[in-house]
């Protein structure tokens, strides 16, 4: 956090979370921060961000002792938006949705299919519309254990899930409609991912947005050798890590991807890229003369 950077806790109409607010009277564009399929409250993205002049809110979504799946749908991304939106020191009319992994699942869903999530931008980090989150995360999760006969295990006994989704589903219904986004959208992936088929969903989004008449308002960011955890610069690159199933209490050893150089490269480029985008998009044509 930035000197002067604000940390709120969010605890309204059942919505947990963290809102980050910058130094100064404001008011500020606002994020709204997903996190993805590990669960808990991630914080630092939020803190990082309140940090180069954005209100962001890092929100909470999946934590089995605070939250029931069963009662987390898109109402409960809604009202933190809203809770978001309504703060005295965010713009109302300036706001994004960022997120990673399943959180890009969640961010496109709500964009395109939401009356109430109307964002002016949002970025997606390694994620995929081939996971609709159009009801209860229990009733999404239980679909996506339908998949699990296609996961994949290395020599070293590390799970690979970027096949659960492939090949990418041609049945509309399977996957978000992306045609329907208005808004400008940042897709961040890396070709070693080995979680998820970020990069084959990105051409499948670009192709629907094309017959849509959208596409223009895509932008995709791919880094070669780079994995699936493309976190803010300088965190610690890690191929492969423990990893808590939901649900199952059983701890797994996930493969990732990505090598170091690469990646860490991807993480430095992709940041400074996310920080313009919303500048740009958020902040206005004065400050994409000076970009």
């Amino acid at each position: 956090m930035a000197p002067g950077v604000k940390r709120v806790n969010i605890k309204e109409k059942g919505v947990l979370g963290t809102l980050f607010l910058p130094p100064g009277s404001g008011p500020y564009p606002g994020v709204l921060d997903l996190w993805g399929g590990g669960g808990g409250l991630i914080e630092y993205r939020s803190a990082l961000l309140a940090s180069h002049g954005f209100a962001s809110m890092a929100l909470e979504y999946l934590s089995p002792e605070k939250l029931k799946m069963t009662e987390v749908d898109g109402t409960y991304f809604e009202k933190a938006y809203q809770i978001l939106q309504n703060h005295p020191l965010v713009q109302k009319d300036k706001m994004a949705v960022l997120g990673l992994c399943f959180g890009s699942a969640i961010t496109l869903t709500m964009t395109a299919y939401s009356r109430v999530i109307k964002p002016q931008c949002c970025v997606c980090i390694s994620g995929s519309h081939a996971i609709p989150v159009d009801k209860c995360l229990f009733e999404v999760f239980e679909d996506i254990k339908k998949l699990n006969g296609k996961i994949q295990v290395n020599e070293d006994n590390h799970l690979i899930h970027r096949n659960t989704i492939l090949p990418i589903p041609s049945d509309p219904a399977l996957k978000v409609d992306v045609g329907r986004i208005k808004c400008p959208l940042l897709l961040v992936n890396g070709t070693d991912d080995q979680n998820w088929a970020t990069v084959e969903s990105a051409e499948d989004m670009e192709m629907m947005m094309k017959k849509a008449g959208n596409r223009q308002l895509l932008t995709v960011l791919t880094y070669p050798d780079a994995g699936h955890l493309i976190e803010p610069p300088y965190t610690p690159h890690f191929r492969a890590t423990n990893f808590l199933l939901h649900k199952m209490n059983e701890k797994v050893v996930m493969l990732w991807g990505g090598q170091t150089k690469p990646h860490a490269y991807a993480q430095e480029d992709s940041w400074k890229k996310i920080l313009a985008f919303f500048r740009e998009h958020l902040y206005g044509s004065s400050v994409k003369a000076k970009l």
